[in-house]
C-alpha cells in the first residue's frame, strides 16, 4: 500500500523509537489499555453517552479553549472547519492520528477470521462485520487530540494472530488516509480510506471520519460501510458528553443484502430537546439486516433478515443474540518494532511530548508543519509552471529477517 514517501532525512525526525514505543511481541496488544483508559476518564451519563469525569483537565482544556476562541471569533460561531487551526501543544496526546485509527479495530481479530470463515450464509457474515464496526468505537474516546499526521508518514503494527496493519497519511489537503489490514492466510482484506475534519458550533464539536470500509474476502464478497459523527457536548460549559450521531450502512452488493444501523434514534431535534427528553439512551442503537429491493427505496420492515438492538456502549443484539458485549477486553494492536524509517513513531515532536518536553515539541510540531507548508507551495508553483510531477518509485517493506 505503501505510495512514494518524502525524504524523512531531510524533516526533523527522532533517530531511534523512544522506549515507551518499543513493544514487545508477547501476544498482546494494546486494547486493554485503551479500554482501561475510558472507563478511567470517563462514565455512562444517566441520559446516556460517555460523561468525562476528570474536572483538572477540563478546567485547563477550557482555558485554553477560551484563549482559541479570541483569536478565532466568529469562526466558532459559524461552524466552519477547524482541521487547519493551529492548536497549543497541551491538547495533544503523544501519538498521531495514524495510530488512533487503529483503536477502534481493536476486536478485529475476534470478528473478521469469524466472518471469513462463514460460507453460504452472507446475513451471518454481516452479523460479525456490524459486530466488529461497532464494537470498538466506545475507545475513541479520549481526553486530548492526536497529532495530524504529515504526507507520507505511515503507521505499521500487527495483531497478535499476525495479521498486519498499514496505515499512510496519502494526501495533504483534504487530510486523507488508507490503510490496510491482512491476514496471514489471506481470508480477508479489511481496507479504505478516509478524510477527516472537525468543526464547532457553539458548545459542541463536531468530528467527521467520511471515507469507505471496505472488508473483503476470499470469495469474492465484499462489505462496505462508513462510520457516524462524533459529538462532543459540554466544548466550554456544561457536561462533557461523547455521543454518536447518523447512522451506518453496509452494504454487500454480490449478495444483494444490506444493514442499517442508527445511532441515538430517539434524539428529538434541537427545539424539541428544549422543552422535552428521549425516552431512549443517548447511545442506543436500533437498525435492521435486510434484503436489498430489485428497485426504487425500501420501506421500513420491508424484507427485514435481522433486528439489531444494543448500545454502542455495551452491547449488540441481533435477533436476541447477543453477539458483542463491553465486558469481552478488546485484543488491540502491536506496533512494529522494525517499521519504515516514515513511521509516526520517529516523529521528533510526539517522542519530545512522551518525554514531557512541551518546548522541544513546540518546536519541532512547527518545524514539520513549515516544512509542509513549502513543499505545499514548491508543488503549486511546480504545477503553475506546467512542471510534471516526478514518479519515484515505491518504498518496499523490510521483512522481519531485515530483507527486502
Amino acid at each position: 500500500m505503501c505510495s512514494t514517501l518524502p525524504a524523512h532525512g531531510e524533516l526533523p525526525l527522532s533517530k531511534s523509537l523512544h522506549q515507551a514505543d518499543v513493544v514487545t511481541d508477547d501476544g498482546n496488544g494494546n486494547g486493554a489499555l485503551l479500554q482501561k483508559k475510558v472507563w478511567e476518564n470517563n462514565e455512562r451519563h444517566k441520559d446516556g453517552g460517555l460523561w468525562f469525569k476528570d474536572e483538572a483537565e477540563l478546567k485547563r482544556q477550557r482555558g485554553i479553549a477560551w484563549e482559541i476562541v479570541k483569536g478565532l471569533g466568529n469562526s466558532i460561531l459559524e461552524g466552519k472547519e477547524l482541521v487547519n487551526t493551529t492548536l497549543p501543544i497541551h491538547l495533544f496526546e503523544s501519538r498521531s492520528f495514524l495510530e488512533r485509527l487503529t483503536d477502534i479495530w481493536a476486536y478485529a481479530p475476534r470478528y473478521l477470521p469469524q466472518a471469513a470463515a462463514i460460507k453460504g450464509n452472507p446475513a451471518e457474515r454481516m452479523k460479525y462485520v456490524i459486530a466488529f464496526a461497532i464494537s470498538g468505537l466506545h475507545l475513541l474516546t479520549t481526553a486530548k487530540k492526536p497529532f495530524n499526521p504529515i504526507l507520507g508518514e505511515t503507521y505499521q503494527a500487527r495483531f497478535s494472530d499476525e495479521t498486519e496493519v498499514f496505515v499512510e497519511q496519502t494526501t495533504h489537503h483534504p487530510p486523507a488516509s488508507n490503510w490496510e489490514v491482512v491476514p496471514k492466510d489471506g481470508s480477508y482484506k479489511f481496507h479504505g480510506h478516509c478524510t477527516w475534519g472537525a468543526s464547532t458550533r457553539a458548545n459542541t464539536l463536531k468530528g467527521t471520519q467520511k471515507g469507505p470500509c471496505h472488508v473483503d474476502f476470499a470469495d469474492g464478497s465484499r462489505i462496505t460501510y462508513s462510520l457516524p459523527d462524533i459529538l462532543l457536548k459540554g466544548v466550554m460549559w456544561g457536561d462533557r458528553i461523547t455521543e454518536l450521531a447518523g447512522s451506518i450502512t453496509f452494504t454487500d452488493e454480490k449478495n444483494g443484502i444490506e444493514a442499517e444501523v442508527h445511532f441515538n434514534p430517539g434524539a428529538l431535534g434541537f427545539v424539541k430537546s428544549l422543552f422535552s427528553k428521549s425516552k431512549e439512551s443517548a447511545d442506543s442503537i436500533r437498525g435492521e439486516i435486510y434484503k436489498m429491493p430489485a428497485s426504487g427505496s425500501r420501506k421500513k420492515g420491508e424484507n427485514t433478515i435481522c433486528t439489531i438492538d444494543g448500545s454502542w456502549l455495551s452491547h449488540i443484539d441481533i435477533d436476541g443474540k447477543r453477539v458483542w458485549d463491553i465486558k469481552t477486553v478488546p485484543e488491540g494492536v502491536i506496533p512494529h518494532p522494525e517499521p519504515l524509517p516514515s513511521d509516526a513513531r520517529f516523529r521528533a515532536d510526539l517522542v519530545a511530548l512522551k518525554e514531557g518536553q512541551m518546548e522541544k515539541a513546540k518546536e519541532a510540531k512547527i518545524a514539520l508543519e513549515d516544512r509542509q507548508r513549502l513543499e505545499k507551495k514548491l508543488r503549486n508553483e511546480g504545477r503553475k509552471n506546467g512542471a510534471s510531477s516526478p514518479i519515484s518509485p515505491k518504498v518496499e517493506r523490510k521483512s522481519k529477517k531485515g530483507g527486502k
